[in-house]
């Protein structure tokens, strides 16, 4: 059997610790933080991740059909009953019931003001067609709420499903809330204060909104949490360098 000098003992050793050191160090990774919390060190090792599948759904509600005078603004107030609400479209639609000369005379403005719940205003304006004397104006809301994220982490399918019907994943700002409508008229007689005919216009709001739908929610546990059987029966690597260590402390114990 050769002896081994002292030098060779001591490069020995020093190569021993510092795999000791890659060790500990592999023991101890974590792996980061991502946006969506997955591998996180604050992930509990118990609960699983389950992903999203996020649709955007369209509803209408009951279309308003009213009048417009030119002596006074119609005023009413709808609220939208979903949350995660994407977007909210307002459509003003009429045919103007007094005008002259085959249609090209005496056209009426219609305003469209809408007041969402944040107190924001908009505003849009427009007069009706020569000939045919329909008229149209859309305002649309859009990008209300934030697309939510596709992953949620949960103890259990029930859980997840749960989950995704509350804050961070379910957005009720708007839920419930009003919006006020107000709907003028600029009529466009000539003669209108002599002998008055145009007195104002109907009018059809259709209001329509979308909004996010969680459509399916899948488990990632195969993909998130690596079983036994995903080794195919091989070592983890901390494992083969652990081996390794012990090898060579039994190495230097017989010499």
């Amino acid at each position: 059997m050769i002896a081994l000098r002292k030098n060779d003992k001591l490069i020995i050793i020093i190569g021993v610790v510092v795999l000791a050191i890659v060790v500990i160090a592999i023991a101890m990774y974590q792996e980061p933080l991502n946006e969506d919390g997955v591998g996180s060190i604050f992930s509990n090792p118990t609960d699983d991740f389950y992903e999203i599948n996020w649709e955007v759904h369209e509803a209408t509600l009951d279309t308003i059909s009213d009048y417009a005078s030119k002596s006074e603004v119609y005023e009413t107030m709808v609220s939208i009953p979903k949350g995660n609400v994407k977007s909210v479209t307002f459509n003003l639609s009429w045919i103007d019931d007094k005008t002259f000369l085959l249609g090209r005379m005496g056209l009426d403005e219609l305003i469209l003001e809408i007041t969402d719940p944040d107190g924001n205003v908009l505003t849009e304006s427009a007069k009706s067609a020569r000939k045919t004397k329909d008229g149209n104006i859309e305002i649309t809301i859009d990008n209300i709420v934030s697309h939510p994220s596709d992953k949620v982490e949960a103890k259990s399918q029930s859980d997840a499903e749960e989950m995704v019907n509350q804050e961070p994943y379910y957005d009720d700002t708007w839920e419930d809330k009003e919006f006020t409508i107000q709907v003028g008229v600029n009529v466009g007689e000539i003669l209108g204060g002599i002998r008055p005919r145009d007195k104002g216009n109907n009018f059809d709001l259709e209001i329509t909104y979308e909004y996010y739908y969680p459509s399916s929610i899948t488990s990632m546990k195969d993909e998130t949490k690596p079983t036994g059987s995903q080794n195919d029966g091989q070592d983890s690597f901390a494992d083969v360098w652990m081996s390794t260590v012990f090898n060579s402390l039994n190495f230097l114990g017989k010499h």
